[in-house]
């Protein structure tokens, strides 16, 4: 059996004074993923978009900027660097998006910027499994952060793809970006 580990593709650049001066945060414990629990929901019908409140998106472009409010006036509270990056919209006005990260930190981001395509992070290093089972086949393993796109969901598995083309079955809990908020 021949273990294919996947990279980290996940980046983040902050602004802010909780920062060293060289801008390098530091960490002493890994960060939760942030919940989706105890959201404020909004239907379709009632949002500038046409889409439920919350749902997951993804980022665009590899560089976009996330502000402390809905205009280019608001000032750059953070900016990501990973193009496909999940988040997760909680408010919205036409041409704005209010966006929750992983970590739980929220900023305003153009709409322009976000994509309806569906990609998951892995908060912890996952296993590939040919089939949406525990004992089907391993067919990779993946780095804590890494970046997938999400196929399908179903019965708490999750199939996901690559940026190299590989696919296989997840668990659905260690995918942030794949339950339905």
């Amino acid at each position: 059996m021949r273990t294919i580990i996947l990279p980290l593709l996940f980046s983040l650049t902050l602004a802010g004074p909780a920062f060293a001066q060289d801008g390098v945060k530091r960490v002493v414990e890994p960060i939760p993923a942030a919940t989706t629990a105890d959201l404020y929901r909004v239907s379709a019908d009632r949002t500038p978009s046409g889409f439920n409140v919350p749902r997951f998106v993804s980022l665009k472009f590899s560089k976009v900027n996330g502000r402390t409010g809905p205009s280019r006036d608001h000032p750059v509270a953070w900016q990501y660097q990973r193009r496909d990056l999940p988040l997760l919209i909680v408010a919205e006005t036409e041409m704005w998006r209010k966006v929750r990260d992983i970590s739980g930190d929220e900023a305003w981001v153009h709409k322009p910027a976000l994509s309806g395509s569906r990609t998951v992070l892995a908060t912890r290093q996952v296993t590939l499994r040919s089939k949406p089972d525990a004992r089907g086949r391993e067919v990779a393993r993946t780095d804590n952060r890494a970046l997938l796109r999400l196929e399908e969901c179903r019965d708490g598995w999750c199939e996901v793809k690559a940026e190299n083309g590989l696919k296989g079955w997840a668990r659905q809990n260690l995918l942030w970006g794949a339950s339905r908020p």
